[in-house]
């Protein structure tokens, strides 16, 4: 494997290489961590803009940006009816903006952005990935790493499927799904079925108990509040057109060779362990990092070893 800061031509480094040199700088970063989260209450200065996907059906992109314009830019996909706002613990992150150029997008049919309402808007996995590289082509000024949560583990293999890794820094999967395969579904995933219900007061019951199984360290009320307005701007159609279509990607990640750190809670309720495992397993090159006591959503739950993870990874 390459070392995150080598050339494509260098000659590669052992993986226990890599994760030393992986874990003695997060832990280093993560010796002002305090500091990070006391930070979380100031401004993020976060810029928002509409862009319009170079897909074939040019679905408006509500997409947000902070930080350093010079540093590496870090694009941040949310997950299955989620929004950018997910990614406030690394917006508000100082060490984060001051080294990074952190962009945000609402996933097609969230947030902001566009709801198209055909099915194949959502199937089609083309579409996901021009989505991506429009974002990039948008506000990038130098390859990224790309940072994908949960379902979208899907879109950032969207992505990678039509347009290969060449043009990324590196790759951060978060509990991300890379197969279909049930079985590495946590205990708690058949509450995202209701979440598409036909019946509007189904589907709007169903937020709030999806979320609290996206938790093992629970947000506050006034949190809580928060994410379930935001995933209330996701429409239930929206959410029935995700669900089944295929997840064939091991051909698509067995020819990643950037820096990848696949990163998963180990009390995951949505996604098992497994799941990641998986991921890592057809990545040679993937470092694995398990957190204990920790949900679906690490990035919230543990934000100043994530983001100091992160850092890591993308550390020049």
């Amino acid at each position: 494997m390459r070392h995150p800061h080598a050339r494509r031509a260098a000659a590669p480094h052992s993986p226990d290489t890599v994760r030393r040199g992986l874990l003695k700088l997060a832990g280093g970063l993560a010796l002002a961590a305090p500091a990070l989260l006391r930070a979380q209450d100031a401004p993020a200065a976060v810029q928002a803009r509409t862009i319009a996907s170079q897909a074939s059906d040019g679905v408006p992109l509500a997409v947000y940006e902070a930080g350093n314009r010079q540093g590496r830019p870090i694009v941040f996909i949310h997950g299955y009816s989620q929004s950018h706002a997910s990614w406030g613990r690394q917006f508000a992150d100082a060490r984060l903006r001051r080294d990074f150029h952190l962009v945000a997008f609402d996933l097609r049919g969230h947030g902001k952005s566009g709801k198209p309402m055909t099915a194949e808007a959502y199937r089609d996995p083309r579409r996901w990935a021009d989505d991506v590289r429009s974002v990039i082509e948008a506000t990038c000024a130098r390859p990224p790493c790309l940072v994908g949560w949960s379902y979208a583990g899907r879109v950032v293999n969207d992505y990678l499927g039509a347009y290969g890794d060449a043009g990324l820094a590196a790759i951060n999967y978060v509990d991300a799904t890379s197969t279909g395969n049930p079985a590495m579904l946590g205990r708690s995933a058949a509450r995202m079925r209701p979440l598409a219900s036909e019946d509007p007061r189904t589907a709007a019951d169903a937020v709030e108990p999806f979320l609290h199984a996206c938790f093992e360290r629970q947000p506050s009320e006034a949190e809580l509040r928060e994410m379930i307005r935001f995933n209330n701007e996701t429409p239930a159609a929206v959410r029935r057109y995700m669900g089944g279509r295929p997840a064939d990607y091991d051909a698509v990640l067995r020819k990643v060779r950037v820096p990848v750190l696949v990163t998963h809670g180990r009390l995951d309720q949505i996604s098992a362990v497994s799941m990641s495992e998986y991921t890592g397993s057809l990545i040679p090159q993937a470092l694995l990092s398990i957190y204990e006591g920790v949900g679906h959503s690490p990035f919230y739950e543990d934000p100043a070893r994530f983001n100091a993870e992160l850092a890591a990874l993308n550390a020049v």
